[in-house]
């Protein structure tokens, strides 16, 4: 229970919360955690072939992390939170809320920290929330009221870090080593509602609207120029100032001057901890605000007004795109006015390459420069999303985000006569910190609020299926208490079966069908072949494919392949003379592939799934990859993976179309919107490669009968990836 005076009364609320120390040392104790803990700041280097270049990624590399450590007595470790908090509709219709408060520990990597179960995220508090009454919703005294009851909340939720990050609290780790921990509050994950409760800011209408910096509120478009940044120590010493005044007239009128609240701020208790430094740009509001809200809408509107045909060819678009692993696959794309945040992230994934043809230069000027505006946006968030950053990715991310904000603010002075849209918010200036943040906090997935809004449709399911309706706050925390103790067993569980069933064989695709006959190749050790089928001979194979020119002759130019392949990796020809086929000697075809692969983002293997299959699912399915000749690298399409045996060696072979013809002279359209583009060689010109030579599984739509456009914005790494072709090919 807490209290809070307003107009001569006082009133209680109820507040549920755990000890967030306690929580810790749990972590701290847990042998399944503990392995994985980090105490101490790091560098991290990586050697690019010429020079050895610092990265960082998780919140222990970066600059805030760091900092706080040098202000530690000797041998004193950080023990860092990440908090986060957000009201959510409990209800269908929203009649229900709740305001969960979720903590995670930046000491934990990623991978664990954004998880599920022991080590994910935790609620620690449940926040109460004050309803509007009509005799004094909209007063300044009534928002301040709700802002003092918020912070008097939290600072039940951080008083017993308080005297520990003053003084430090020795702990005696799983390791039965003591260390001497200070508790601080490294990063607080909000979107900009949320950031301006904790901050005590004013919000959007006010002089000073971010939460972070001291821009005026006039220029929050303008993303070149910087200001003072905020700090807890000053807002301290204006509140303090504002207090000494006479009147509540000239109190208001200096704490407006900063856009800063008349309430103490709970954060203030916790050393070590600037809650303006821990404030984080989030990714998730960036795309949802920004990108949905904003130029998203913009384009629907734009294409709208071009015609019923431009309609129905944007969604046909759409519809016609390769299938991709994890991406939702959108028909009816121009119809959507609201869905899931994710779905629009996917939508802003292949707008590009949908709109292209539509909003052209010469029809549509203003679409146009729109589009280009996105493409630029994607950039920006394309970069952010890096899960690993060096000071190029930095800069390159700097200079997009100075892009992005020179063409939006061209397109809003064209425009500013026909749209009566506001470009002017402040969710759009916050992107001016995203790497700022990055610099001091690692790598944004450290601070999005997605993980944490992902947890909010637990807390949903349970107040609708384990409550009474009544009082839910502690059947709701009861029942997530249990759900952590469930998942704890069950990981207890799963590492006991794993352990046992290590060396199992079978895996699971993309499309969750078991592909028992998965087999490493014996010559690329990076590619499993499988869905194998039976062998047939290459008669059988020539008289199946006839109609298809990519396949006449094929065991001549395969015998003229091999002899040269041969020759190439140092493998003596059978006989001593070059390979000869013959026509009743039998390959094996092998519908599905398994490509591991280095990636260029955190140089950590990932993994493709590629299929090769005339009738997956009812439709042909014929992948395009990256493949890496003996000069450069290519793109080109699946067309027959197959298994040859040749005396005792067995060969992992694939029949591919490339798609490297030149091009021609770059297109004004493809250097606007940054579009990397391939052109087929004739079919009849597929040639023969070795499974080693597949890097990964590439993203291709047709662009004419043949021409291919690589879409580089549906990864971090394929979009690395492809901004490197683009410079070779300068």
């Amino acid at each position: 229970m807490i209290s809070v005076p307003y107009d001569g009364t006082i009133r209680e609320f109820d507040l549920h919360y755990r000890n967030l120390w306690e929580w810790a040392t749990d972590l701290l104790r847990d042998p399944q955690l503990f392995p994985h803990m980090v105490f101490d700041a790091q560098r991290f280097s990586k050697f690019d072939g010429k020079t050895f270049v610092t990265f960082v990624d998780e919140p222990y590399t970066a600059e805030a992390f760091w900092n706080v450590q040098s202000q530690l007595p000797e041998g004193a470790k950080p023990l860092a939170f990440i908090l986060y908090a957000d009201k959510t509709k409990l209800s269908s219709f929203g009649t229900a809320r709740g305001y969960p408060v979720v903590a995670r520990l930046a000491n934990l990597p990623t991978d664990i920290r954004n998880g599920q179960g022991m080590g994910g995220g935790y609620v620690v508090g449940w926040l109460p929330i004050v309803k509007d009454e009509k005799d004094h919703a909209g007063k300044p005294s009534w928002v301040n009221f709700k802002n003092a009851v918020w912070h008097e909340a939290f600072l039940k939720i951080l008083s017993p870090l308080a005297s520990k990050s003053s003084t430090g609290q020795w702990f005696e780790c799983l390791d039965s080593i003591q260390r001497w921990f200070f508790p601080s509050i490294l990063i607080l994950s909000a979107d900009y509602e949320e950031q301006c409760v904790m901050s005590l800011t004013r919000g959007i209408k006010s002089l000073w609207p971010c939460p972070v910096c001291l821009v005026p509120h006039d220029d929050l478009l303008d993303a070149l120029k910087t200001y003072p940044r905020r700090t807890s120590d000053q807002s301290q010493n204006i509140l303090q100032v504002a207090r000494g005044k006479q009147t509540a007239e000239e109190r208001d009128d200096t704490l407006k001057q900063y856009g800063l609240r008349d309430v103490q701020n709970a954060f203030w208790i916790v050393a070590l901890t600037c809650v303006h430094y821990a404030l984080s740009w989030d990714r998730l509001h960036f795309n949802g605000g920004l990108y949905r809200d904003h130029l998203w809408a913009e384009l629907q509107r734009l294409i709208t007004s071009l015609g019923r045909a431009s309609v129905a060819q944007m969604d046909h678009n759409y519809e016609a795109f390769p299938r991709w692993r994890n991406l939702k696959h959108v028909s009816q794309v121009m119809s959507i006015s609201f869905t899931d945040s994710s779905v629009y992230e996917d939508i802003s994934k292949m707008v590009i390459y949908a709109a292209h043809t539509i909003v052209t230069e010469d029809e549509c000027p203003i679409g146009y420069l729109l589009l280009r505006c996105i493409r630029l946006f994607l950039e920006v968030d394309l970069y952010a999303a890096l899960e690993v950053h060096t000071a190029d990715t930095i800069c390159a991310g700097r200079h997009a985000v100075q892009a992005f904000s020179t063409y939006l603010q061209q397109y809003i002075a064209k425009t500013a006569d026909t749209s009566d849209k506001n470009w002017n918010f402040p969710k759009l200036h916050m992107s001016v910190h995203i790497f700022d943040n990055i610099e001091a906090k690692g790598a944004t997935r450290n601070y999005n609020t997605k993980p944490n809004e992902k947890m909010h449709g637990l807390l949903k399911d349970s107040y609708q299926m384990r409550t009474n309706f009544r009082n839910v706050a502690p059947q709701i925390l009861r029942i997530n208490h249990w759900q952590v103790v469930a998942e704890s067993i069950c990981q207890n569980i799963s590492d006991f079966d794993e352990y046992q069933s290590r060396d199992a064989d079978n895996v699971l695709d993309e499309d969750n069908f078991v592909v028992n006959d998965l087999v490493v190749s014996n010559d690329s050790p990076h590619v499993k072949l499988g869905s194998r089928q039976a062998p047939q001979t290459f008669e059988s194979v020539e008289n199946t494919h006839g109609h298809d020119s990519a396949f006449t002759n094929f065991r001549i130019k395969l015998n003229e392949f091999l002899t040269n392949f041969l020759l190439a990796i140092q493998v003596p020809l059978p006989g001593g003379k070059r390979v000869q086929l013959k026509a009743n000697d039998k390959i094996t075809e092998c519908r599905f592939l398994k490509v591991n692969y280095e990636s260029l983002v955190d140089w950590r293997q990932h993994t493709d799934f590629l299929h090769c299959n005339p009738k997956f699912f009812g439709a042909p399915r014929f992948d395009c990859v990256f493949v890496q000749t003996t000069d450069k690298i290519i793109f080109g399409r699946l067309l027959f993976v197959f298994e040859c045996t040749l005396e005792d060696t067995a060969l992992s072979l694939a029949l591919i179309h490339p798609f490297d013809a030149p091009t021609g002279v770059r297109i004004r359209k493809d250097k606007h919107l940054s579009i990397f583009r391939v052109r087929a060689r004739p079919r009849a010109q597929a040639e023969f490669f070795s499974v080693r030579s597949i890097i990964r599984r590439a993203f291709l739509v047709p662009d004419g009968s043949n021409d291919y456009l690589v879409v580089d914005t549906v990864d971090t790494d394929m979009f690395l990836r492809v901004k490197a072709l683009h410079l070779v090919r300068v």
